[in-house]
């Protein structure tokens, strides 16, 4: 068992294909492996091992405080369920843009069935790849297209921290999209942070702030 933790927190660490909602849950999933005796100090570790997504200390802190992870991982499925679902009446029967690989709004484009989804990417490894091979599996319409061809009538899109003022975080590359389809941000409340964003965030080569007001459809 210790030695598929440690995989698993190695795992965790590098995942650069994955969004902080998936990689948050899959946090709640070590935190069952090791048992109640060593939860607490598993948890030091996973909270601080991805300082980008805040995420995924909130879920541990919540599961710590409850006593209970697969009881936090059924409620967090629920609580998205919903989010992916309220989603549904802006992006169905629409030709849909988004960015990244957030599972979240992956969820939310095979309940919606759009028209068709165009994932922008800047390259053969971005993780945008993965995206389109999932929802095209789910029997989706998608296409991995460079920004330049971008042809959609909305976008929806994730985050890793979601603030008062409506302002998000997200992978870079977001606000070129923002700012060129109206756009729906889709959260689960480990993404929500109390207050304006802070003037600097982890890992500037991988992420960007995006300000609320470039948002014409938050949710």
């Amino acid at each position: 068992m210790p030695d598929r933790v440690e995989i698993g927190i190695i795992a965790l660490a590098t995942d650069r294909v994955h969004g902080a909602g998936y990689l948050a849950r899959k946090a709640l999933g070590l935190l069952v492996l090791v048992g109640p005796q060593s939860q607490a100090e598993m948890g030091l570790r996973l909270a601080s091992l991805r300082p980008e997504m805040p995420s995924i200390a909130a879920a541990v802190k919540e599961a710590l405080e409850e006593g209970d992870a697969r009881r936090v991982i059924r409620r967090a499925d629920a609580e998205r369920r919903r989010v992916a679902r309220a989603a549904i009446r802006t992006i169905a029967r629409r030709r849909v843009a988004t960015i990244s690989n957030s599972s979240l709004v992956a969820r939310a484009l095979v309940y919606a069935g759009p028209t068709s989804v165009q994932v922008v990417v800047t390259g053969s490894d971005d993780e945008g790849h993965l995206l389109v091979s999932d929802l095209r599996a789910a029997g989706l319409s998608a296409a991995a297209i460079p920004l330049s061809q971008l042809d959609g009538d909305v976008a929806v899109v994730g985050c890793d921290a979601v603030f008062d003022d409506g302002s998000f975080i997200n992978r870079r590359g977001t606000r070129q999209l923002v700012d060129r389809l109206p756009t729906l941000v889709l959260a689960d409340r480990w993404k929500r942070i109390r207050g304006p964003p802070p003037a600097r965030w982890p890992a500037p080569e991988r992420f960007e702030l995006i300000p609320g007001d470039r948002v014409r459809a938050p949710a």
